[in-house]
């Protein structure tokens, strides 16, 4: 008999958000030279066998879905292609969906040519949020190094991936408020909804992309430091900005922006312990008017985040209410009834953050350039992901659409861009400070 697998909470939630995108989270990679086939593979190898689930197949039960351990070969991970276009075979493998009940739960290209190569990669939702494919990434690239000077000394987490994870920093007190934080705030009172044109049989998966300049980024991040703002705080203001307008929204309503938490600040060990898994809440950001300049925008978006982050409890709130349903009731009837409470983000943002050269180089081979993104949205739905390499942010948008919608997003690209320029503009004078 096969070994099973318990499926978690987060597991059997990003199993019921298959109904409002692809389950897939994504990674890019451009190198300087051909990576060691042969190197690659026994580290995925040993990835693997740290974490079963990612050779586990999902099933589906009326009452306690669960994982199935599958047998695999490193093939089944793992496609190797000499291209023509290195782009082009890029988009096609991170435009595929991976079915549940795969034995491989994430998916590698390596696309070589000219002597360089680049590598691509998804990976099943329910197994790993943004957060934990960075660790993958990071320590695959420290596996291989490894590997390559001729280590055998490799390490990789494993272990529980239990949401509970997140209470383990806490005392007694403050876990069991924690666990009583029952309150539902998936709910936005204001309804808005991004202008992609209506859902369609010849609608096909994209991943929508625009590169910001390093110049813009050092003018921004110049003009934060004086302000005492963060990256993310202007970007989250540049984004809400350009909502406004390609919503066209009266700039004198609110608009309700949720935007994602990474829990593993309250896990002990923070993300380098526990088997890979999802930890991601959210918050509301909520601009009350879009103001006269980019810089009112800012400071509404500033009075927003600022009190979010005042709550010691920031995207905790929630699973306790997720957890209930889960527990006391069969599967079944918990999807059913938590899609009754469950208001799925109409719009939302995401920064995955810095992607770090150094832990992006496995051994000698350097890369030149590399993003992530979450998974492909279905239309309603939209959402902004963000990274940062090499002083350059890449914000990508991951809808299932067409050619009208691909110039939608291009242009409201343009939009945070041309809030980015005014903002720059407008506070030239503390570049130099």
């Amino acid at each position: 008999m096969k070994q099973r697998l318990k499926a978690e909470m987060w597991d059997k939630m990003q199993y019921l958000f298959r109904n409002y995108y692809d389950r897939m989270v994504h990674c890019v990679i451009y190198f300087d030279g051909e990576l060691d086939i042969n190197i690659l593979k026994q580290c995925l190898i040993f990835i693997n066998e740290k974490n079963p689930v990612l050779h586990s197949s999902f099933h589906y039960d009326v009452v306690d879905p669960y994982w199935e351990v599958e047998d695999y070969v490193i093939d089944d991970f793992l496609i190797v292609k000499d291209s023509d276009d290195l782009d082009a075979d890029v988009n096609a493998h991170i435009t595929q969906s991976i079915p549940v009940d795969s034995n491989a739960q994430y998916r590698i290209g390596i696309y070589k040519k000219d002597g360089k190569c680049a590598f691509a990669m998804i990976i099943n939702h329910m197994c790993s949020d943004g957060g934990d494919l960075k660790y993958f990434i990071k320590n695959l690239a420290i596996c291989y190094t490894k590997l390559q000077e001729g280590s055998r000394d490799l390490a990789f987490k494993s272990g529980s991936r239990s949401y509970s994870a997140v209470y383990s920093k806490m005392n007694e007190k403050e876990e069991k408020y924690a666990k009583g934080l029952y309150k539902n705030i998936s709910t936005v009172e204001d309804k808005n909804v991004f202008p992609l044109t209506e859902p369609n049989k010849d609608d096909y998966c994209m991943i929508c992309r625009r590169v910001t300049s390093a110049d813009a980024f050092n003018n921004i991040y110049k003009i934060g430091k004086v302000m005492g703002v963060t990256v993310n705080d202007m970007m989250l203001a540049f984004y809400m900005r350009a909502l406004y307008d390609i919503m066209d929204k009266d700039p004198s309503e609110t608009i309700s922006v949720p935007c994602m938490v990474d829990l593993r600040r309250y896990i002990e060990g923070g993300g380098e312990k526990g088997g890979l898994t999802n930890h991601t809440g959210f918050m509301q950001c909520t601009t009350k008017e879009k103001g006269e300049t980019i810089n009112d925008t800012l400071i509404s978006v500033l009075h927003s985040i600022r009190k979010n982050k005042k709550d010691r409890y920031m995207g905790l709130y929630s699973l306790p209410l997720l957890r209930l349903a889960y527990h006391i009731l069969p599967f079944t009837i918990s999807e059913f009834a938590i899609k009754l409470g469950y208001s799925n983000p109409l719009i939302g943002m995401s920064n995955i953050g810095l992607l770090k050269e150094s832990e992006l180089q496995f051994g000698n081979i350097k890369p030149t350039y590399a993003f992530m993104t979450g998974a492909i949205k279905y239309k309603p739905y939209m959402q902004l992901a963000l990274t940062t390499f090499n002083k350059q942010i890449t914000m990508t948008i991951a809808i299932r659409g067409n050619d009208e919608d691909k110039e939608i997003v291009n242009k409201f690209f343009d939009l945070i861009e041309q809030n980015m320029q005014d903002f720059i503009e407008l506070n030239k004078s503390k570049i130099s400070q």
